[in-house]
């Protein structure tokens, strides 16, 4: 018996240094603010005043600029719209490849009453600002530019500078990762001239400079992607003010603040139908942009249709010049561009797939086809980002998706090898979307993640329930209930499994057996691939969960009905594994659970105070009598 309470002392030891190490992260990141001497910044503005689709259809680049006496409290909404965090632990306001986060903003500024003259970098983790120089050294910067772009930043008392660490995304994708990276600044671009037009201001992005002489001003090695200066244009705060007035009263849609803050990659769908007039509004709003390219852009949009209300299932192209749809072929092709888009399922189980190809062939003839290449990536990433903050409007779910096979994706969507895949956009229904338009349906990823949680409940009473002091009273016809409280935790796990990854859109799914076959094909990749990302690591818990749940639901079985002489070892499995898996589900859903993500602490402590009450009972002097009188009954 002291063998047995030193093993459970060990134990207990191991489980707390395990929750300890893993909840370290958030501790750090999220509960203990970093002491800087930054300069913070004024709580953005979440709310806004103008709706999103007026402020798209307004939103313009400014040829010729003239200076505007720029507050830090502007500042500040312009800073957060470009890379402010707006939920989880750190998502920022536009998707990064991996959230690798390559982009740094950087703001020199001549000074005003409200923000001393210098140059700064913006910390978006507490949203401040840190100087990097009290001077501005005007000559200097001007020097990396010509004709009216040297006249823009010269005429403008604030230059906003957006520059990428290519490191921090090539180290995970390989050169691919030059792509994603300047994918990411066209999404940021596009939030700062839609934050620009909602505060009447406006700007010129400048794509084509000296990078050296930008480096030796901001003292960095770091790649300047795009300048953008800003100021006012004639009257042109004229109509947006009259866009004010008239859109303040009467009106329901998302506002451009609201749409940033809500916006963040969703992959899991609901079954139904989008409406086809849900469908053109995002797309004739996504393609209204200020390019930042002239002429001829070769872009070419293409739709895999699943299922959308009004419209057959098929592939369509839609034309940037009239708005317009041409069906090309029939039949539901998402399976098929699901294999081409690295077998993610999110691109079958979404409604509608918007697949963003470019003509490569085109691009290499221009006489400066590298410059041309990463300005047409800067517009794809506007594009996108539009779609994002409408489908955040509607309460639909997407997800930008640059790893694929181009070969197959072309072959897919019916395009010659001159053309190049860049993204496929799956557009997909949640329960928000739902809610919105208030409109009852059972919100079946909702379901599952709150049967998620509940597994916490019955789970814990398997735990109590084998206590020496509850365990040693109860007869062998009772012990079905200690193991049924074990197997509901092991199936409401698979539930939420089944839902969330996709494989299962509704109740009738679940009697498919090819779904079955699909999830465990997939469960066995997940358990040999080597976790790269925090959403990555999460899915990684959760399916390391199911295979310990399985072992920890046989042995029990065996050992509590005594389906074989040699249970000893069986105890010892599956007392370590029920501890595992204690520890997988509150690692999983700190990492990717919802619910949990913006109270990391009390969800720790919780679970922590549960599983010490057990060790308290396991180790009360009922037990120690026990132990004394030799009378534990080892199931």
């Amino acid at each position: 018996m002291g063998k047995t309470y030193k093993t459970e002392q060990q134990l207990r030891f191991l489980f707390l240094l395990v929750i300890f190490a893993g909840s370290l992260f958030f501790l750090i990141f999220e509960l203990i603010p970093i002491q800087t001497p930054d300069e913070s910044l004024p709580a953005p503005d979440l709310k806004g005043h103008l709706p999103l689709s007026s402020v798209i259809r307004q939103s313009k680049l400014a040829q010729d600029l003239r200076n505007h006496s720029i507050e830090i409290k502007d500042v500040s909404q312009i800073l957060w719209a470009l890379q402010g965090i707006t939920h989880g632990l750190g998502k920022r306001t536009v998707p990064s490849a991996g959230a690798t986060y390559p982009l740094e903003i950087f703001l020199v500024h001549k000074g005003s009453t409200t923000l001393k003259k210098g140059c700064y970098n913006y910390v978006c983790q507490g949203h401040k600002l840190r100087r990097i120089s009290s001077s501005y050294n005007q000559t200097k910067l001007l020097s990396a530019f010509l004709g009216e772009d040297y006249e823009a930043v010269s005429n403008v008392s604030t230059v906003f500078l957006i520059l990428a660490d290519y490191a921090r995304t090539t180290g995970r994708y390989g050169n691919r990762g030059v792509q994603y990276v300047h994918l990411e600044v066209g999404h940021a671009i596009q939030n700062f001239l839609l934050q620009l037009t909602s505060l009447n201001l406006h700007t010129r992005v400048i794509a084509n400079f000296t990078s050296q002489r930008i480096k030796d001003f901001l003292n960095t090695t770091i790649e300047p992607m795009v300048v953008l200066p800003i100021g006012v244009k004639g009257n042109s705060d004229s109509p947006i003010l009259r866009l004010k007035q008239q859109t303040l009263e009467n009106t329901e849609e998302m506002t451009v603040e609201q749409a940033i803050a809500r916006r963040k990659s969703v992959r899991d769908y609901l079954s139904g139908k989008i409406p086809l007039s849900v469908i053109l509004d995002i797309l004739n709003d996504s393609v209204t942009l200020p390019y930042i390219s002239e002429g001829n852009l070769q872009l070419d949009l293409r739709l895999v249709v699943g299922e959308i209300d009004g419209l057959l299932n098929g592939l369509y192209q839609f034309f940037l010049e009239n708005n317009s749809l041409n069906q090309l072929l029939q039949g539901d092709l998402r399976s098929s561009l699901k294999e081409a888009g690295l077998n993610q399922i999110w691109i079958e189980n979404a409604q509608l797939d918007i697949v963003i190809s470019v003509n490569t062939d085109w691009i290499d003839q221009q006489p400066d086809s590298i410059l041309y290449h990463r300005i047409l990536m800067y517009n794809i990433g506007m594009l996108a980002q539009n779609v994002y903050l409408k489908c955040a409007a509607y309460g639909l779910g997407t997800v930008v998706v640059g790893a694929l096979y181009e070969g197959e994706t072309l072959q897919v969507i019916n395009l010659p090898t001159s053309h190049t895949p860049i993204y496929i956009i799956p557009i997909g229904l949640t329960s928000e979307y739902f809610v919105e338009k208030k409109v009852f349906q059972i919100p079946l990823t909702d379901l599952a993640r709150n049967i998620g949680l509940l597994s916490y409940i019955p789970f814990y009473l398997c735990l109590y329930l084998s206590l020496p002091m509850l365990r040693r009273r109860m007869t062998k016809r009772k012990r079905w209930i200690h193991c049924l409280f074990g197997v509901i935790p092991l199936v409401g796990v698979v539930f939420h499994f089944m839902v969330i990854h996709g494989h299962v859109r509704d109740l009738w799914g679940f009697l498919a057996i090819d779904s079955y076959f699909d999830a465990l094909i997939r469960f066995i990749n997940s358990l040999f691939s080597f976790p790269t990302t925090r959403y990555d690591a999460g899915m990684f818990l959760a399916n390391l969960n199911l295979l310990l749940g399985t072992i920890a639901g046989l042995t029990g079985i065996i050992v509590a009905f005594k389906l074989v002489k040699q249970r000893k070892i069986l105890r010892t499995i599956h007392k370590y594994t029920i501890f595992c898996i204690i520890t997988s589900m509150i690692l999983h859903a700190l990492l990717n659970g919802t619910i949990f993500a913006t109270e990391p602490l009390v969800f720790l402590l919780l679970n922590l105070m549960a599983v010490d009450l057990y060790f308290i009972l396991y180790f009360s002097p009922d037990f120690v009598k026990t132990i004394q009188k030799k009378e534990i009954p080892y199931q």
